[in-house]
């Protein structure tokens, strides 16, 4: 398939959209990793990039979280591309609280406390 244009949706740096840049390394999803306090060392292979983050982490519930933060950044990238919508992060934390809450009704209850105190400790 071949596309106009393969740059950010999210970020003016000219770059090419990959998953990795689009998850981890544009200016928009780092702030919204750190608005949650989730650093990245990108000097690492992927991999154990994601295992570092983890440990640090330290609890149970971050696979919930890695999954839903890049479900809403992939969200925000689609809206900005087919609906023409600004990337907010204020949007992003938002929609980020919605989904989260979500995925509490789905859960299983320890982790689904977790993840509500978490949640609730947030800004």
């Amino acid at each position: 398939m071949h596309l106009d244009d393969y740059t950010c949706a999210l970020c003016n740096t000219s770059l090419e959209e990959t998953s990795y840049h689009l998850f981890f390394q544009s200016p928009f999803s780092k702030e919204c990793w750190d608005s949650i306090d989730i650093q990245w060392d990108l000097s690492l292979p992927p991999l154990d990039m994601i295992i570092t983050a983890r440990r640090e982490f330290g609890s149970s519930i971050f696979r919930e979280i890695l999954i839903t933060v890049c479900w809403i950044l992939w969200r925000i990238r689609n809206a900005t591309i087919f609906d023409n919508e600004q990337p907010f992060v204020t949007t992003w934390n938002r929609q980020f609280k919605e989904e989260i809450g979500l995925v509490c009704t789905k859960a299983k209850e320890e982790k689904s406390l977790l993840l509500r105190l978490w949640r609730d400790n947030l800004m």
